[in-house]
């Protein structure tokens, strides 16, 4: 499983921030929710993006990485969740996590109705497991 870090740039779209985090399975729930809380502590504002987001380094070595040609290949019959915080002090007090679904146009788009909004942060194990829940609503 692949914990994809994500940061916004001073313009344009949000961009690829490093190479991802691993995990074996979202099986551990703590395991899982920590993974995700050290994305979210990694992820920053104001970051200088490539001109063309398919030039990315960072996607070009993730891509090479993952053993796949092009993003299309990457995410195919991939799950994906959103999760979106913004705080300063750690940890956060609320969190979004919204399912995704692959769209025919080659990326991912939320699944609004299944959105959780300004969850509140309990512990990293509580996380994990709404995070859990999400994957079982995202669809390829």
């Amino acid at each position: 499983m692949f914990i994809e870090v994500y940061s916004q740039p001073h313009d344009g779209p949000e961009t690829l921030d490093g190479l991802p985090i691993v995990l074996q399975s979202a099986e551990d729930a703590k395991a899982l929710g920590q993974a995700v809380l050290d994305a979210l502590e990694r992820s920053t504002f104001e970051v200088i993006s490539a001109p063309d987001p398919r030039n990315n380094p960072m996607l070009k070595k993730l891509l090479t990485w993952a053993g796949v040609r092009n993003w299309a290949s990457y995410a195919k019959g991939s799950k994906s969740v959103g999760v979106f915080s913004r705080y300063s002090v750690a940890p956060p007090a609320t969190i979004n996590i919204t399912p995704e679904k692959w769209d025919s146009d080659g990326g991912f788009s939320p699944i609004m109705e299944e959105r959780q909004v300004e969850v509140p942060f309990v512990g990293v194990e509580e996380l994990g497991a709404l995070l859990q829940d999400a994957m079982k609503l995202a669809r390829t």
